[in-house]
């Protein structure tokens, strides 16, 4: 009879590619009994890669700025959250990068002729006319201890220079809020929901989207 031995922490890697020349890193941890296995597809345009030590966006895109772009807004991460050890998307051809869309394109169920969807899961935004999508974006959500709640708001008013009255004076730019002390404002975007409840964008983004959105416009937090 033979014991099964588990070493914790083990990391195995399996590289392969798809018919549609997608590249797949599986992951599989053996850290506990009832561990699986998880992949990780980089869409056509993009490689995966583990950023190494003093790794800037301009060394990784070659100060192209349309890499930087893309870079930005799919790893949901904005300059100065790029470090070592992260394993990140790459853009390496930015015609096709362009074409990845990480949110649903059409809305069967929209709220109305512009509408923000939230996708928590996801950590990405969506702005919709009509049901078709417009443009999207990465978000910070809220941390565990402070969630940002998932329902169907509307946008309440919009402030362009704001300050935290709670969080020490904060700014947050390109404020929109859709629900008591909870906004759609531009902060940091470390790659993963960091917020005590409001919702993160880039600069880019939370200024195209503070201009478009209009009030009574609706927000739906899935």
């Amino acid at each position: 009879m033979f014991t099964t031995v588990r070493t914790l922490f083990l990391l195995l890697v399996a590289v392969s590619f798809t018919a549609w020349g997608q590249k797949t890193v599986v992951f599989a941890s053996s850290a506990s009994a009832g561990s699986e296995a998880k992949a990780v597809i980089a869409p056509e345009g993009f490689d995966l890669l583990k950023l190494e030590k003093n790794e800037s966006l301009d060394t990784l895109c070659e100060r192209d700025h349309l890499c930087e772009a893309i870079f930005m807004k799919v790893n949901r991460m904005d300059r100065r959250h790029i470090a070592a050890g992260r394993t990140v998307l790459l853009p390496v051809d930015t015609e096709k990068a362009s074409e990845y869309v990480p949110v649903p394109q059409q809305l069967p169920d929209n709220r109305g002729e512009r509408e923000v969807r939230v996708y928590l899961d996801k950590q990405y935004f969506g702005a919709y006319e009509n049901g078709a999508l417009l443009f999207w974006g990465p978000v910070s959500s809220g941390t565990r201890s402070h969630p940002t709640w998932p329902g169907e708001f509307v946008v309440n008013y919009k402030q362009r220079h704001k300050r935290s009255i709670k969080y020490n004076n904060a700014p947050m730019p390109y404020s929109i809020n859709y629900d008591g002390p909870y906004f759609i404002h531009q902060q940091s975007l470390p790659g993963h929901p960091a917020s005590h409840g409001c919702v993160r964008l880039l600069e880019s983004d939370a200024r195209r989207l503070f201009g478009w959105i209009r009030t009574g416009d609706p927000v739906t937090v899935l």
